[in-house]
């Protein structure tokens, strides 16, 4: 039986940021006798060759010619997952072709990199298996990605402290009990994204603007009322097409609530996707 390779959970952020993958060598074989996999680094260390991602599927297209081809965006609080399924993937295929958006999925995926030859890079994911989820589970995955970002964010701050490259970095980490992949993984991360300190800082703050979008904070009991009310206000003005943003901040402060007030909580039920913006300027409600 042929073992899989570990799916990995990041964030978009730290996904959408990663440009680095290894090509095994034509001579490499994986443990089972197969053909060794394809790595895309992420410049935290994550050697990813397939994923785990829970968010919600605001937009699906069928981009296909000659076959259908659907791509789909997968918003989690930190970005967005592009994911394609065509003729390779007919599960998956088939549900995004019947799948009514928004709607909270889970995915699991082949890590996927494309690069044009005009020097840019695209990351993707082709999926193995896609599930309607609810938002508990979305902020169970938003809760364990974190604890596992910030790991390799402590990690990776060992790596810069020490001054060290190459084999002796590996060595420092793996005696700092560093698992083996991951060592490996932020050594080459350094040597090719050279991540320093203040990505490490942005990113942990991207991460804690993540872990905020679970819940309110204590000291915010304020504005959790007001996000009840906005999007109680939001489903009420949805006659199908979305609702103007700016209508919903004149008919809320109409009401008695104050504008800085009413866009924090829409700040807030974006990033937990409670609601989306199919186009600028407009909201709708996930059901």
């Amino acid at each position: 039986m042929v073992e899989r390779e570990v799916a990995q959970r990041l964030f978009a952020k730290e996904f959408n940021d990663s440009k680095f993958n290894i090509h095994p060598k034509p001579d490499e074989a994986s443990h089972d006798g197969g053909h060794a996999p394809n790595f895309i680094v992420s410049p935290l260390g994550s050697k990813i060759n397939r994923l785990f991602v829970a968010g919600v599927i605001t937009e699906i297209d069928n981009i296909g010619t000659e076959h259908d081809l659907w791509r789909a965006r997968v918003v989690d609080p930190s970005g967005v997952f592009i994911v394609y399924a065509g003729q390779y993937q007919p599960e998956a295929a088939i549900f995004l072709s019947t799948l009514e958006v928004p709607a909270y999925v889970s995915v699991v995926g082949k890590a996927r990199i494309y690069e044009p030859e005009d020097g840019s890079v695209f990351v993707s994911i082709r999926p193995e298996e896609i599930n309607i989820v609810d938002a508990d589970i979305r902020d169970r995955w938003i809760v364990d990605t974190a604890e596992l970002t910030l790991d390799r964010i402590d990690a990776f701050s060992i790596a810069l402290k020490s001054g060290l490259i190459g084999t002796e970095l590996f060595e420092h980490m793996v005696q700092n009990n560093i698992p083996h992949g991951l060592a490996e993984g932020i050594s080459l991360a350094l040597d090719y994204y050279h991540t320093d300190a203040d990505y490490l800082r942005k990113l942990k703050d991207t991460v804690t603007d993540c872990i905020r979008s679970v819940g309110s904070e204590s000291g915010d009991e304020n504005v959790v009322p007001d996000e009840d009310l906005i999007i109680e206000l939001m489903k009420e003005m949805d006659t199908g097409k979305g609702i103007d943003y700016a209508e919903l901040i004149i008919i809320a402060k109409s009401r008695g609530m104050v504008e800085n007030v009413i866009v924090a909580a829409v700040r807030k039920l974006l990033a937990k996707g409670m609601c989306y913006e199919p186009k600028i300027g407009i909201l709708k409600v996930v059901s």
